[in-house]
């Protein structure tokens, strides 16, 4: 038996010891991942790569590895109240821990065609400009599944359907600037924060974490309970105690140091409410991103803020039981993002969707289908080769010159049904370098719930 599987056969009899509770955190190398098969949302956290200098920056070193451990207990802190989660800390080398290849493998041993958990990668690098240092994070977010098409929601729309997607699902956070002082303080507070304390009081009796794993065992543990900044923990020994998870550098909240920390919790939240839509669940996941968004600017750029406010507005669509003021708030938010980043096609898309569907519920409404066209022709151009748009453009226009609903439509005096038949022909032929753009749509991992 080779290390990889015997790291695995550990992983898979640790998890089938511990109680299936909500949450849970481990450590595991990036050369044999492991993981919890069973909860709905898993966040993974990569070692930051150090790149202040030549053999920092192919080492594991010590301050992105702590940094990566107080993301982890801060995390795992957080999304605790959000149902069935967990929070890992991946270990090893840059070479090791590259997210698409430890993904790979982490499907590879635990995936399967039907897996629709949700999964949040975040890495990161610390790096110096002018003598200047800078910490930038990074985040990626999909199903469990080998090829994930993405979240997206579905409507339906005259017989047909129209999709709509995120802007993206991979974020480049805007860096960071922080101090030699920091980064000696994130490497203290990771000291402290490794300690399992018999109480929740820095001052009571503590021991090292990994001293609760005996036998070389995998480092897995659960939660029983949080209060204030502390979590209890139960490891598959039977060994507990409490560890402090409020991560901290200096005197401030980690995440005012990195508020990207608050749209990872989002992130996580949001796959929450997709598994089990429920109010509660909505407002901290819903607050999180807000915060986020309400950042500093140098933080939050204009792509990951849209992808905030998207992921807002499918949670207030799920929480919201997609009611006609659930609509109305998430259009708005889904036009604010599209605005954010004019560029996007899956943004401009989204935001057409869902207003074309929220007028189109209402009975009394006339849609103007020149405004609608030309929203989805934007998006078009953005982006030609983006099916999405494509396919509900010609489905727009196909629903548009039915019989059945054309007075439904408010139409400039110049276009008839020949036109829109001779548009609607032509989505078919659209060309790219060529090559033929196939009118497609693809299908969700989980199902957009039908609205009412």
């Amino acid at each position: 038996m080779t290390l990889r599987h015997r790291w695995l056969v550990v992983a898979s009899v640790s998890f089938c010891l511990l109680p299936r509770l909500s949450y849970a955190g481990m450590m595991t190398p990036c050369s044999a991942p492991s993981m919890f098969p069973g909860t709905a949302v898993t966040v993974f956290v990569f070692p930051y790569v150090d790149h202040t200098s030549v053999e920092s920056a192919q080492s594991e070193s010590v301050v992105g590895t702590d940094l990566a451990g107080l993301i982890q207990t801060d995390t795992l802190l957080a999304i605790s109240r959000m149902g069935s989660v967990a929070a890992i800390r991946l270990l090893g080398t840059p070479r090791q821990c590259q997210p698409a290849q430890v993904l790979a493998d982490l499907i590879s041993a635990f995936g399967s065609r039907d897996s629709r958990n949700g999964i949040v990668m975040v890495w990161g690098r610390i790096f110096k400009v002018d003598n200047e240092l800078y910490v930038q994070s990074y985040a990626s977010f999909q199903r469990f599944r080998v090829q994930d098409p993405g979240e997206m929601i579905e409507l339906p729309f005259g017989g047909s359907t129209l999709v709509g997607r995120l802007a993206s699902q991979t974020i480049a956070f805007a860096p960071r600037h922080v101090s030699s002082a920091d980064l000696e303080q994130i490497k203290a507070r990771y000291a402290q924060a490794n300690i399992v304390h018999d109480r929740p009081d820095e001052a009571s009796a503590g021991k090292p974490l990994l001293t609760m794993f005996p036998n070389a065992q995998r480092p897995a543990y659960y939660l029983t309970e949080t209060r204030g900044d502390w979590i209890h923990i139960r490891a598959q020994s039977g060994q507990d105690g409490w560890l402090l998870a409020r991560a901290m550098v200096g005197d401030e909240l980690l995440t005012s140091r990195l508020p990207e920390m608050k749209f990872v919790e989002g992130v996580a939240g949001y796959f929450s409410v997709r598994a089990s839509p429920g109010e509660a669940t909505a407002a901290i996941a819903s607050k999180a991103l807000t915060t986020f968004e309400e950042g500093p600017s140098s933080v939050a750029a204009d792509e990951p803020r849209a992808v905030s406010k998207q992921l807002r507005g499918l949670i207030r669509l799920l929480a919201g039981q997609q009611s006609d003021a659930a609509f109305g708030d998430a259009s708005a938010l889904f036009a604010e993002a599209a605005r954010l980043v004019p560029s996007n096609a899956a943004a401009g898309n989204l935001a057409t969707v869902a207003a074309l569907y929220r007028d189109w519920r209402n009975r009394e409404a006339t849609i103007d289908f020149e405004a609608t066209a030309n929203r989805f022709w934007e998006s078009i151009g953005n982006d030609p080769t983006d099916q999405t748009a494509l396919t509900n453009c010609w489905t727009f226009f196909n629903v548009a010159r039915s019989a059945e609903f054309e007075g439904r439509f408010r139409f400039p005096d110049k276009v008839g049904v020949n036109e829109l038949a001779a548009k609607a022909q032509a989505f078919k032929t659209v060309e790219v370098n060529g090559k033929s753009v196939a009118l497609v749509q693809a299908k969700p991992v989980v199902p957009w719930p039908q609205p009412q």
